[in-house]
């Protein structure tokens, strides 16, 4: 039997704990204990359940139930007999039926209020709350931000939700009955999230039965822990059944991380009754050998200890006990709520030093929207006119923010969701949308009509579905005083159709796209950073003036450069740092990633997660997603955002989004690079290991145009040998069958100045040519062993594999305009090179046609080689045919081949196929 301890060892030991400088933030997970008796219990719930039966299923029901003792099961039990034998809706109404008993109807019909619920929360003053939930609400209103974590909770009821707006807090109510994850959403905190881990009692489904609260959901469990390990954690009113919370605990535990946790487990039954029938509390038998930073605390009834809690530490309150003015107004389950006073909570984190880490790279967040540091940009203080000029005409409103990756988008939209929130003249509720939980078009749609609402959707090409249902709703109904803006990447935008809906069509609607910094928007910038001084200016101290500062900073903004395609957040790196600075600044922040190792993997860092996100990146492949990341590192995709994403994202060092995972900036990409070379990290091994991944989800069969970029990493590295061989050996390890990846192999070797063992990688290639799987990669493949022969100064052979790349034939996939061009310099190179030193007759001829056919296709390759070859036919007094006569230019091209076939340097492998005579796909692409 495990140490229990009493009510007043609790006491002690919470307030103890929020009065120390280093404490960690409280959450709390909560059940039905909390709730009752408002709300009913399992036997009150699970009569209401037999109630919906004709008396012969009653019978029937009891039966079942008999066969268990525990309250719980006979709990779950009914729920699945009863989901077994009607439609899901019946169950939400029982739900919302038992809910519902917390609520004081004055009179009102009880159909009217089931079908008016989602509005029933904006009446705070009509909910039955008990004592323990109204003082659990003035604590997360009354706590200083720092001491305040998230509300875990099994219960369908919004009654936490109710307190804490009643003490004048703001609530914001999360829900997660799938695998989705919460960790954005406790990216920065506002006001108190409550996250409803089996569903709400309305604009949600709920979990009941046992297949449905004990089903894994790895992205939620990593999200707990990673909460775990970061908060002490107050369970209190929660019995401990077999579900996600108690499996998360226990993962930790299997995984002997328990330094990582502060559990404080409350117990209602006396420790007298535990003793002697420790059945009374499950926790105690599942945490059975919990080691000593869980404790077990026995006789805690929540209507009596929270409201001791409350007054042990109401000097930390920031408000007496008496009653706060009422937080008022429509909450949006799934949304974050953005109210004057949670803004005015995080200003005490806007400081200088989080203002230079944002324009460092960080990933925005709601302290940088109200940072006095960081200037609001000319295109947030016209969208906020923009809304308001179409509240001022009733209307609803649909704005589109779109740009590349870096330009501040998100930051603009913070900043206008901030003013508009904090405008003293307005009525306007701000609500965003930071998780993957959108919520029912419903729920939106019957928000009280005493408001006018911003809705903030960031990613919105994750909802462009539910975004367009939502405007038609609007449409149909005439719903005024809804705002929507929403911010998306330009080309996710119109990848998923976005940027070619008629939006219009259902609501008034501006668009904009974010392309580099106005000239006011510098100046500003140039102003905020001359005021924090030189750290802020950086590299821009060399100039005198105000006026040349801003000038640089623009020509950054717009210019191809350095960091690649110009960006603000290339321009704020690439003028506030030179390249020691930059390489100085990634160098630290290196080694700090180098020290934190990734919680389920005691062997690998922070650091290695980062350099193979750079790596590919620096590349110019931005195509690394979760899936491949999550291979590399060896952990689950749940575990990746957790443990890696949110954390490098922390750091100012990546973003993601998507579905692609990047370097904040290529040129932050670049200079990690560049650090790891100069210390001697071994990059071979992580390209290796990003390339397999690909490679190995290709093989499996989950294709995709990105993922095929990650396999082909070593056709992009062109500066640094080892690395593209280190690439080309693993993706041909993972997939030996794929010709291809021989082809790169081969590409690779050459790059290395290793033409001999590009020749051999191409011979012992040939078995390869006879797979149908290898279909269109013939042809670049003869073309890579060609440039390969090439090299070698093999010319007859070169141009012999030249041809077969060229010919004719269905089995070598189509010929394009690319794979021509290619094959025909390889041509052009081989036939030059022997016309040279011996002008025969045929080769001549050869060469003539190629270069015809080249000049013809050609579209934007280099024409140094074929003004080369035209001036050795010019020398040697050859004609050139006509691009119009397709029979010569066939016939000289097969002439050329055969006597280049019969003059081969050295015998090829009996393998190797004889070419064609035929050229007719050739000829026609010049008439395409």
């Amino acid at each position: 039997m495990v140490q229990l301890y009493s009510e007043e060892d609790l006491l002690s030991r919470l307030a103890f704990s929020l009065q120390d400088e280093e404490a960690r933030p409280v959450a709390f997970l909560t059940g039905a204990g909390l709730s009752a008796p408002m709300v009913p219990g399992v036997s009150t719930i699970m009569n209401s359940i037999r109630n919906v039966f004709p008396a012969e299923e009653q019978i029937k029901l009891d039966s079942v139930l008999s066969n268990h003792s525990d309250a719980g099961q006979k709990y779950r039990v009914a729920f699945e007999f009863l989901e077994g034998r009607r439609p899901p809706k019946v169950a939400q109404r029982v739900v919302r039926a038992a809910t519902l008993h917390a609520f004081d109807s004055e009179g009102r019909d009880a159909s009217f209020l089931m079908q008016h619920a989602e509005t029933l929360e904006d009446e705070i003053d009509s909910w039955k709350v008990p004592k323990g939930q109204l003082a659990l609400g003035r604590l997360l209103s009354g706590l200083p931000l720092r001491l305040r974590g998230p509300v875990f909770t099994t219960n369908f009821d919004p009654l936490t939700e109710i307190a804490i707006r009643r003490a004048g807090g703001t609530a914001n109510t999360l829900v997660h009955v799938d695998n989705s994850s919460f960790i954005s959403n406790m990216r920065v905190q506002t006001g108190t999230s409550v996250v409803h881990l089996h569903g709400l009692w309305r604009d949600s489904s709920v979990l009941n039965t046992s297949e449905q609260l004990e089903v894994a959901r790895p992205a939620v469990t990593a999200a707990l822990r990673m909460v775990l390990a970061r908060h002490t954690l107050v369970v209190i009113g929660y019995g401990g059944w077999s579900d996600i919370v108690t499996s998360a605990l226990l993962s930790v535990l299997a995984e002997q991380r328990e330094e990582d946790l502060d559990v404080l487990w409350c117990i209602y039954a006396d420790k007298d009754v535990l003793e002697k029938s420790p059945e009374h509390a499950p926790a105690l038998a599942a945490f059975g050998t919990a080691p000593g930073n869980i404790k077990f605390y026995a006789g805690i009834d929540a209507n009596h200890t929270i409201p001791q809690l409350e007054k042990r530490v109401e000097k930390l309150l920031n408000y007496s006990q008496a009653r706060r003015s009422a937080s008022v107004g429509s909450t949006l389950p799934g949304w974050t709520t953005i109210t004057r006073d949670a803004l005015t909570e995080l200003r005490s984190d806007a400081s200088p030093a989080a203002a230079l880490t944002f324009f460092d790279g960080r990933l925005p967040t709601w302290h940088d929207a109200v940072n006095t540091h960081i200037p609001t940009r000319e295109l947030a203080v016209a969208i906020e006119q923009g809304i308001l000029n179409d509240g001022r005409t009733r209307q609803s409103s649909l704005t589109v923010v779109t740009g590349p990756s870096g330009e501040g988008k998100s930051m603009i939209a913070l900043q206008v969701a901030a003013q508009m929130a904090n405008h003293g003249d307005n009525d306007y509720r701000v609500f965003a949308l930071a998780g993957d939980y959108f919520g029912s078009v419903e729920a939106i749609t019957s928000l009280s009509k005493g408001s006018s609402y911003l809705l903030l959707v960031d990613e919105a090409h994750k909802f462009v579905s539910q975004l367009q249902d939502l405007v038609e709703a609007l449409r149909v109904s005439g719903r005024t005083g809804i705002h929507l803006l929403i911010v998306s990447g330009d080309t996710d935008w119109q990848a998923c159709g976005g940027a070619n809906y008629a939006w219009q069509r259902s609501i008034s609607t501006a668009s904009h796209q974010v392309q580099g910094l106005s000239h006011i928007d510098a100046s500003t910038m140039i102003a905020a950073w001359e005021d924090l001084g030189p750290r802020a200016l950086g590299d821009l101290n060399r100039y005198p003036t105000s006026a040349e500062r801003v000038e640089a900073l623009l020509d950054f903004s717009f210019s191809e450069g350095v960091a690649g395609r110009g960006t603000l957040l290339g321009a704020l790196l690439t003028t506030r740092y030179d390249r020691p600075g930059l390489r100085e600044h990634v160098r630290q922040l290196l080694e700090k990633l180098r020290t934190r190792l990734i919680p389920t993997d005691r062997n690998t860092t922070l650091m290695d997660a980062l350099v193979a996100i750079a790596l590919p990146h620096a590349y110019g492949c931005i195509q690394l997603n979760a899936t491949v990341l999550a291979s590399v590192i060896g952990i689950t995709k749940a575990e990746l955002e957790a443990y890696v994403l949110y954390p490098l994202g922390e750091e100012s060092a990546i973003t993601y989004g998507s579905g692609r995972i990047v370097a904040r900036h290529e040129l932050i990409a670049s200079t990690i690079i560049d650090v790891c070379l100069e210390i001697g990290y071994d990059l071979e091994k992580v390209a290796a290991k990003v390339v397999a991944a690909a490679a190995s989800e290709i093989l499996s069969g989950r294709y995709s145009d990105g993922i095929i970029e990650l396999a082909y990493l070593s056709s992009r590295i062109n500066d640094i040998p080892k690395l593209a061989l280190a690439s080309a050996r693993s993706a041909v390890a993972a997939a030996p069958g794929r010709l291809s990846y021989r082809t790169s192999l081969s590409a690779a070797y050459r790059k290395s100045f290793a033409p001999s063992e590009a020749a051999k990688c191409n011979e012992e290639s040939l078995p390869l040519l006879v797979d149908p799987e290898n279909r269109n990669q013939l042809r670049g493949f003869f073309t890579e062993w060609g440039v390969t022969e090439g090299i070698l100064g093999n010319f007859a052979r070169n141009a012999v594999l030249a041809g077969l790349a060229l010919q004719d034939g269905t089995a070598l996939g189509a010929l394009s305009v690319k794979s021509a061009g290619r094959a025909l310099s390889c041509m052009l190179l081989a036939f030059r090179r022997v016309c040279e030193t011996q002008p025969h007759r045929e080769a001549l001829a050869a060469l003539a046609a190629a270069s015809v056919v080249f000049r013809e296709i050609q579209t934007g390759q280099d024409l140094a080689w074929l003004r080369a070859a035209e001036r050795v036919v010019d020398a040697n007094g050859h004609p050139f045919p006509r691009a119009t006569d397709a029979a010569t230019i066939q016939r000289d091209l097969a002439v050329g081949l055969k006597w280049a076939a019969a003059h081969v340097e050295a015998p090829f492998p009996t393998t190797v196929p004889a070419v064609s005579p035929s050229f007719g796909d050739l000829v026609r692409l010049m008439t395409r």
